[in-house]
Formats: C-alpha cells, sequence, structure tokens
C-alpha cells in the first residue's frame, strides 16, 4: 500500500505536526507561566535598552506586587516601579539586554510608596529579545532571620554584660555555654570552664563539695533553687563566697534544655555580716564586763 503524502498527521515532516507540536508547547509553557510559584516579569528592550517596558506577569508575581497584569503591561518598569534604578534590578536588565549573559541579583530590600520587601531575581535573555526575571519574594525569610539575629544578638547583650555569673548546663549535666562573669568570680576563663569534666565540683571549695554536688544533681533532674550559698575556691586558690539559684529551662514543646545557673559573688556582705556579728559579741562583752563590775560595787543598773 502506497503511503500518505504529507497530508498525514502523524508524518514527521508535516505542516500539522509541526503545527501541534508547537501548540503542546505553547500550552505547556503558558501552564507553567501560570502556576510557577516564582513571580515571572517579561519585558521588551526599547531605545536599544533604556527603557523596559512590561509585556507579561504571571499571577504569582501579580501577589508578589499586589498589583494586577492589566494595569502594567504595555507600560515601563520605572513608571511601574519607581525604584527599580535604585535596586540595582534596571542596570541587571541594561547588561543582560546587551551580553545575553544571565544574572543573578541577590537578595535585596526593593521599596517605594506603594510596595516594600525582599526581593531575590534572577534575569535572562531569550532569543526573541525580551528580557526575563524570575525572581521571589524572601521577605518571610528576611524577617524571620533578622528576629533571629536580634533575639540572639538581645541575648548575647543581656547575657554577656550581666554582673553576676551566668551558666546554661545541658540535660546531660555538661556546660553548654558561660557568660564573661565567669572568668571574674572563678577565675578560670570560659574555655576552661567549658571544659572541665567535672563541673561543679572543680570550683567548689571541697568542705562544700558534697552539699552542692547534690544541689547540682537535684538541679539536673529539672528542681529550681534560690540563693544556695556556698564557696568558691578561685584558679589562684583564693576563697570567696557565693550564692546560686537554678531554674530548669524548656524548649516550646517543653523537652528539656537543661538548666540555667546565676552564681553572684557574696564575699563582701559574708564579711560584712561577719564583721558586724564579731562587733556585737564584742560589744556585748563589754556590757557583761560592765555589769560585773557595777554588781561588784553594788551598783543596780
Amino acid at each position: 500500500m502506497e503511503a500518505n503524502s504529507g497530508n498525514n498527521p502523524d508524518s514527521s515532516g508535516g505542516s500539522g505536526n509541526l503545527a501541534d507540536q508547537l501548540k503542546e508547547y505553547q500550552a505547556k509553557y503558558q501552564a507553567l507561566f501560570e502556576n510557577v510559584s516564582s513571580g515571572v516579569a517579561i519585558y521588551e528592550a526599547r531605545n536599544d535598552g533604556e527603557e523596559f517596558v512590561f509585556v507579561d506577569f504571571n499571577p504569582a508575581a501579580e501577589k508578589i506586587e499586589q498589583i494586577k497584569k492589566e494595569k502594567l503591561i504595555g507600560k515601563s518598569v520605572v513608571d511601574v516601579f519607581p525604584g527599580v534604578k535604585e535596586f540595582g534590578l534596571f542596570d541587571v536588565f541594561q547588561r543582560v539586554y546587551k551580553t545575553g549573559t544571565p544574572e543573578h541579583h541577590p537578595v535585596s530590600v526593593y521599596k517605594d510608596e506603594r510596595i516594600a520587601g525582599w526581593r531575590e531575581n534572577c534575569v535572562y535573555r531569550l532569543p526573541s529579545g525580551h528580557i526575563v526575571a524570575i525572581y521571589d519574594d524572601v521577605s518571610v525569610q528576611k524577617r524571620t532571620e533578622l528576629v533571629t539575629r536580634m533575639t540572639s544578638e538581645c541575648f548575647r547583650a543581656i547575657a554577656d554584660y550581666t554582673y553576676d555569673w551566668e551558666v546554661w548546663v545541658g540535660p546531660a549535666g555538661r556546660v553548654l555555654w558561660t557568660n564573661p562573669a565567669a572568668e571574674r568570680v572563678s577565675g578560670y576563663t570560659i574555655k576552661e570552664i567549658m571544659a572541665m569534666q567535672d563541673y561543679p565540683a572543680a570550683v567548689v571549695y571541697a568542705e562544700d563539695r558534697d552539699r552542692m554536688g547534690r544541689a547540682f544533681r537535684a538541679a539536673v533532674k529539672g528542681t529550681t533553687g534560690n540563693d544556695v550559698q556556698f564557696r568558691i575556691e578561685r584558679k589562684n586558690g583564693r576563697i570567696i563566697w557565693a550564692a546560686m539559684s537554678w531554674q530548669p529551662i524548656y524548649d516550646d514543646k517543653g523537652n528539656s534544655l537543661g538548666h540555667r545557673e546565676s552564681i553572684r559573688d557574696i564575699t563582701a556582705r559574708i564579711e560584712a555580716e561577719k564583721a558586724l556579728e564579731k562587733a556585737e559579741q564584742e560589744q556585748e562583752r563589754e556590757i557583761q564586763a560592765l555589769r560585773a563590775i557595777l554588781a561588784k560595787h553594788g551598783i543596780q543598773e
């Protein structure tokens, strides 16, 4: 049987097949364009790249920029987004248009009187000469990063400049973090404290180790303690008095993160209390001696 001529729609070289392939390609492109989560904007370059006019704008871009496609098609990008030059993206358009080399415009803040946010762009030139910008709104991610960073920095600012010695002990009983006051109170550096295998025994005066060891084990189990007094043997051998409070730490799911210890040097207070007690004792002895003298001479008080 003689084969059909070019009218056969299945013929590999037939115009009908090429048309079908083109339609299928266009349909796939349109489906991708309409449903991709990234914003896609297509521009036509005019005046040899001095101006870029909107040709198409997908639904994701409409959502990101809070503007409908119909309001910007045929308009200059500078008119619709007046901050585009300061943002640095306009220069990218011009370079890509002239060189044909794709460029990535890193995460930056776009802002104008209407809208503001963090954007990340990739820019390409199509064979037709049109410029395509595929981009994402990463504002939520950046805000989260900034909040995390600020939270961390605030924590450091507070913790590092807190006068008392602060210690974060993990659930297994190992020191996870301590602040610079550690060295002022104990004489040991942060690095030395972090490396201690027998914390807190290594810094506790020998006579208080058993008692503080029990307190520490209780803290690891999740108890709370307040103003427990003990003696610290500093790295240079000097004995000082300290008071420690502790409380358990949990994450937002209720999982144990260990416990926090706050230790303050109360040596001056203890010495003042001892000096006052000694003075009161001496005063009492003087009073008793005076009473004895008065009694000896038969003098009533």
